[in-house]
């Protein structure tokens, strides 16, 4: 009985995964450079299909840009079982984690040799954005910005929006926290927090509104004397807010995932 215990907990990650994200989803990629330009958009769809015993996931995607059809980004890899975090197909080094709490990250432990980036996921129902974050490993400033705004196929389809990203000071809505928990990247174990509100004018951030109240708070150049937040909020109807909290509470060290659920006061 130990034993099936030590398993389940080992590949608990595993299964989450599968049963939130093993669908086929649709919807829009738009990339944008480090200062909000937006570079590219496309149609976009990732499937991931696991096999009938879970013992591997293929991930396909397939991006078809909108201004030029004829350019398309069409891959395919294979994940296989691993725990207690699911490795990323090409970079060993990044690990990715889902709370049960409807958030996501994939990242590594921030490097001053290498490209650091993080992709960040929020699910709402049917609904999953997610957003890749990179800086450029030259001089740690913020390089581009990737988001999906996806759909699951089975459902009814969403209408995105085509708006364009905007870098704004506006002031955004008195919010009040309800529940905040943190996901350990040491140990997988989640825990409940204090219902700190984030605040979301720091000092030296971007602050990025993007189509369909989704926002990102990040900042324009690593630091790695000091801790670092990425911040992805995403506010779902009209009075309820979700967000996640990427930390990086050392450069060397894998960040910790801290979720938020708000309601707008």
């Amino acid at each position: 009985m130990t034993n099936q215990v030590n398993q389940d907990k080992l590949y608990q990650q595993w299964y989450r995964f599968i049963e939130e994200h093993g669908f086929r989803w649709e919807g829009i990629l738009t990339r944008y450079e480090g200062d909000g330009i937006l570079s590219e958009t496309f149609n976009s769809t990732r499937q991931f299909t696991p096999t009938d015993d879970a013992s591997s996931i293929e991930h396909y995607l397939c991006f078809i840009n909108q201004e030029d059809p004829s350019k398309i980004i069409e891959k395919k890899f294979i994940l296989e079982k691993c725990g207690p975090t699911i490795i990323h197909p090409i970079d060993p080094k990044a690990k990715i984690m889902f709370s049960s709490y409807g958030s996501g990250l994939m990242s590594r432990s921030l490097s001053k040799e290498e490209t650091n980036y993080a992709e960040i996921y929020l699910n709402v129902d049917n609904r999953r954005i997610s957003i890749v974050i990179s800086y450029d490993k030259d001089n740690y400033m913020l390089s581009r910005i990737s988001l999906f705004r996806e759909v699951k196929q089975s459902e009814n389809k969403l209408i995105w929006s085509q708006d364009k990203a905007t870098i704004t000071k506006r002031k955004y809505p008195d919010i009040k926290v309800i529940n905040t928990f943190l996901l350990s990247s040491d140990n997988l174990e989640e825990t409940i927090l204090n219902n700190d509100v984030v605040n979301w004018s720091q000092e030296n951030n971007l602050v990025l509104d993007f189509p369909d109240n989704i926002s990102l708070n990040v900042p324009k150049f690593l630091n790695f004397k000091q801790k670092e937040d990425l911040i992805l909020s995403w506010q779902y109807n009209s009075n309820q807010i979700k967000r996640a909290i990427v930390k990086f509470n050392d450069y060397n060290r894998s960040p910790d995932l801290i979720t938020q659920d708000c309601l707008i006061s």
